[in-house]
């Protein structure tokens, strides 16, 4: 080999050895990211669940307190009673299936 083509060669091992790096930099970075877009995923479905949680006792609160003062829309306690009757019809009809 001439001494340009062993010059090429070394360049080329150089370049190779770079890019390898880089690479594993690559790789590392996107099993970190990887970790926390799964993390975040998890948080998010569990704040889902905070939130079903914390909307169906604010609409129990709200039926509560219709209840409480007696005074009020009585159609709007009424559809409130309607649509929790349906909600557990629902369920009774998924239990039996």
């Amino acid at each position: 080999m001439s001494e340009e083509s062993l010059l090429l060669v070394k360049s080329m091992k150089e370049r190779v050895g770079r890019l390898i790096g880089e690479f594993e930099k690559v790789e590392q970075r996107n099993s970190i990211l990887s970790e926390e877009v799964s993390h975040l995923n998890n948080r998010i479905v569990l704040l889902e669940r905070q939130l079903e949680e914390l909307t169906s006792r604010y609409e129990n609160l709200k039926l509560a307190k219709g209840f409480e003062s007696g005074f009020g829309d009585n159609r709007v306690v009424r559809q409130k009673i309607n649509k929790l009757v349906r909600e557990i019809d629902k369920c009774v009809a998924l239990l039996n299936e």
